[in-house]
């Protein structure tokens, strides 16, 4: 089950002023709306964070947890990332925001040996992502989010990875996550970028399904 952020896709577009907190409340509503007491949840990169306050607010929700390429507070590179993104969106140069974003998330390789395919990703995010007001709600809440002194109290089995290549996170944040939370298993993967799961996969997907293949029927 996936669904659409609160300000993305074909979801309603709120002011900005929200946090990744209350995005993790909508998910517990869509949860309710399912019919489902519990999950096993993973969440990538904004989604990750996302996932970890849905555990730390409603515990009684998740089963375990897949927490990929992402951060618990901000360092100050991904903040600074993350504020010239919402520069662009405010000034609604959405060409500029693309190329950013696009650049950030694929290793140099990866970027270097498919120009067509990202060319298709570019034209995507300037033209279908969403409006500038949801990609500056968006952004803003990355920009206050921060669990890093809350993470012990998350019990449940969590898988964490990161990428040797991603220039937008790297792996400290998940190394620094490893640490907090009691009994995690930390991955990661050599040779990709920020976005794992598109560069290489079944490699990401055969390690989350490892991980939830050990976990209690």
């Amino acid at each position: 089950m996936v669904f659409d952020n609160r300000g993305m896709g074909q979801s309603g577009v709120p002011a900005p002023g929200y946090r990744l907190a209350d995005m993790a409340d909508d998910a517990a509503a869509v949860l309710d709306a399912a019919g489902v007491a519990r999950a096993h949840v993973i969440g990538f990169s904004m989604g990750g964070h996302i996932s970890q306050e849905l555990c730390l607010r409603h515990p009684e929700r998740v089963l375990s947890l897949g927490l990929h390429h992402t951060w618990a507070r901000n360092c100050p590179r991904l903040g600074t990332f993350q504020a010239a993104r919402k520069r662009l969106a405010e000034a609604g140069d959405m060409a500029s925001l693309a190329d950013i974003s696009i650049l950030g998330l694929y290793a140099h390789d990866y970027f270097d040996r498919h120009p067509d395919e990202l060319e298709q990703k570019r034209a995507w995010l300037i033209e279908r992502s969403g409006p500038a007001l949801g990609w500056i709600g968006q952004l803003e809440a990355c920009l206050t989010c921060d669990t890093l002194d809350r993470l012990d109290q998350i019990r449940v089995p969590t898988l964490l990875s990161a990428s040797s290549r991603d220039l937008i996170v790297g792996t400290h944040p998940a190394r620094e996550m490893n640490a907090r939370i009691a009994g995690s298993r930390l991955e990661i993967l050599e040779g990709t970028g920020h976005v794992a799961l598109i560069e290489e996969p079944e490699r990401f997907a055969r390690l989350c399904m490892s991980f939830l293949d050990a976990q209690p029927r």
